[in-house]
């Protein structure tokens, strides 16, 4: 691989930022195929369009795949945190810290699962509701911060364009689920109700982006 971080030819090996990009790549692909796994083998049970990925948290069958699946994205999360305070040049500390609430609300989503949609809103529920958007805000914010300090460097350029165009995307794409989500708690016109049936899918596509966000930054710090 290119040592993407480290201006050629004067490159030195850091095995530890490596081994952190591995894991972090790995399980974070790991995560990806885990949902996948649930959308495939459980097409029937949780509407992929109308209903969250969440919902796969409610069955006593599926309950245990989704929080693997989670779980699996915020350990990738975190390794690629531990690589983020390991690479070279410095990416200081507001995308550390990003990156980190993000990680830290895919664990605690992880661990608290959601309420029924016509259900009462419980104490677990809404943590685990709050979480999972703190965590949707703050990806896409630690990969802005990342390519703004990866822009700095001109043989970086290139992979920060790339980093930079996942977050927009990505960015759009939760400012479309909160949109969704908001007219699924109160369908009041017409409008609201048809944008509420696509929570599902909107949630997917901020995820998705998300996690190829996360597997881009992992693959600019790879030594």
């Amino acid at each position: 691989m290119h040592a993407f971080l480290l201006p050629p030819p004067a490159t030195t090996d850091h095995p530890a930022l490596r081994q952190l990009t591995t894991a972090a790549q790995t399980t974070l692909s790991g995560a990806v195929a885990l949902g996948a796994l649930l959308h495939l083998g459980w097409a029937e049970q949780v509407d992929p369009v109308r209903q969250t990925l969440s919902d796969y948290a409610l069955d006593e069958t599926t309950a245990r795949l989704f929080s693997a699946c989670v779980g699996a994205a915020a350990a990738g999360s975190a390794a690629l945190l531990a690589g983020l305070l390991h690479s070279r040049p410095p990416l200081g500390t507001a995308a550390p810290t990003a990156l980190g609430v993000g990680c830290a609300g895919l664990l605690i989503s992880a661990v608290f699962s959601t309420d029924p949609r016509d259900g009462a809103s419980s104490p677990a529920g809404l943590v685990h509701r709050y979480a999972a958007g703190s965590s949707l805000v703050a990806i896409p914010a630690a990969g802005w911060l990342v390519a703004r300090h990866l822009c700095r460097h001109p043989q970086l350029r290139e992979r920060a364009q790339r980093i930079r165009r996942l977050s927009c995307a990505s960015s759009v794409a939760v400012l479309l689920f909160f949109g969704t989500h908001v007219s699924a708690t109160r369908p009041v016109t017409p409008a609201r109700a048809r944008a509420a049936g696509l929570l599902g899918l909107t949630e997917r596509a901020a995820l998705g982006l998300d996690m190829a966000l996360l597997l881009a930054v992992a693959n600019a710090l790879r030594v």
